[in-house]
């Protein structure tokens, strides 16, 4: 199989020749750049730079010959709209690319700001951070229905699809990659991202008039744009990419009820549209935490994949999940936990621990390995060579 149809055979339950791997195929798979720098010096690998694609996570391109090294099979489309590259140094020193569009200022403390293009700071990194964390909310400060049908909510431009089709045709006709679309779609975390965290769980709480009518303009807008998208790329791709972290460590985000009635509902009416437009291109769904009580009703609402399958929060043990949901839901994620194995493990026990879960998800396909989540700063390169070599292991024999 070429690397586009084994991640097929892989989503509609089918054994390929061997196990799929994501590694930077959306941006919940990837690596650091701090520890991509490191991971490249250890290959070998001298070409090319550290290229940061995802400013907000500092997270890395991952080139061709890394792609190669580890079996590769997936590509992100986002990632080749981005035009022209900056010198860029990482926390620690390390010299880097980044996009020119990204543009920051210090904040006196040896920490720098992220500005929009109107200048205004959207973001924060504190000096003793690695990351970048939100501190602007565009409706925070909305206190009424009136005021929220009076906000006018940003478009697809002709140009930016134009530029995503293009990329995707390519994508298509020069490589033989699985092509992952990243669109979002969030609704749990996309009021928190508009309203800010604590904003939007209080709306649900107490004014869920206002909360309802929020998460209504976001489906009728993802609704118009999504159908955009798919006019330009979806004869091309093979997964479309929804956000929207939905657990915690300890639980879910909102009581189950609450989830079934609010969210489930408006996750089922923007996928089963992407499905009617796209039936060929899978609905992959990325949400961190302990989903478990959710998942019957993710499966209801069309996602055809999972994301990271976080087996270190509650309720999330790999075998159950597998056991119970495995003939329906394709899981991309879930082969080595990268909170405590992967940075602070021997390359020892991240390969036991690896193959292990591997052992666990792989038989009858439904499965696409990737570590939970992004590979941190400071992950010790032997250990990821070892998670890798559990992979290649565990599909020979």
């Amino acid at each position: 199989m070429n690397h586009r149809e084994r991640v097929i055979a892989a989503l509609t339950h089918q054994e390929p020749d061997r196990i799929p791997v994501d590694l930077g195929g959306m941006r919940s798979t990837g690596i650091m750049a701090l520890a991509y720098a490191d991971l490249k010096a250890h290959l070998g690998v001298s070409q090319g730079d550290i290229y940061v694609y995802d400013t907000g996570q500092q997270l890395a391109y991952v080139e061709e010959p890394v792609r190669r090294e580890f079996g590769c099979d997936v590509v992100p489309l986002d990632s080749g709209l981005l035009q022209g590259w900056r010198d860029y140094t990482l926390p620690d020193g390390t010299k880097a690319k980044i996009c020119v569009s990204f543009q920051t200022e210090p904040d006196g403390e040896g920490g720098e700001y992220a500005l929009d293009d109107t200048g205004r700071r959207v973001a924060h990194r504190p000096a003793a951070s690695l990351y970048f964390d939100g501190i602007y909310y565009p409706l925070q400060d909305v206190t009424s229905l009136e005021e929220l049908e009076g906000r006018e909510w940003p478009k697809v431009t002709d140009e930016w699809l134009m530029l995503l089709q293009s990329e995707a045709r390519r994508l298509h006709t020069e490589t033989d990659y699985a092509i992952m679309g990243a669109f979002g779609g969030a609704f749990l975390e996309g009021g928190q991202g508009l309203r800010g965290w604590a904003n939007f769980m209080m709306d649900l709480a107490g004014n869920r008039a206002f909360a309802e009518s929020l998460l209504d303009r976001m489906l009728d807008h993802y609704l118009a744009d999504v159908e955009l998208y798919l006019e330009a790329v979806g004869d091309y791709i093979q997964i479309i990419q929804m956000g929207g972290d939905l657990g915690t460590q300890s639980g879910p985000q909102l009581r189950p009820e609450m989830y079934y009635e609010i969210i489930q509902p408006r996750q089922k009416a923007l996928w089963g549209r992407i499905h009617e437009l796209t039936p060929n291109v899978a609905v992959f769904l990325h949400s961190c935490g302990s989903i478990y009580e959710y998942i019957p009703g993710l499966i209801d609402a069309g996602c055809d994949a999972l994301n990271p399958v976080q087996i270190s929060a509650q309720g999330m043990d790999p075998a159950r999940l597998k056991h119970e949901f495995g003939g329906e839901l394709c899981f991309w994620g879930g082969g080595c936990d990268t909170q405590k194995v992967l940075p602070f493990g021997t390359p020892e026990q991240v390969y036991e621990h690896t193959k292990r879960n591997v052992d666990i998800l792989k038989p009858g396909g439904g499965f696409v390995f990737c570590q939970v989540h992004n590979i941190q700063a400071r992950v010790p390169p032997e250990n990821i060579v070892a998670m890798y070599q559990a992979v290649r292991d565990a599909w020979m024999y």
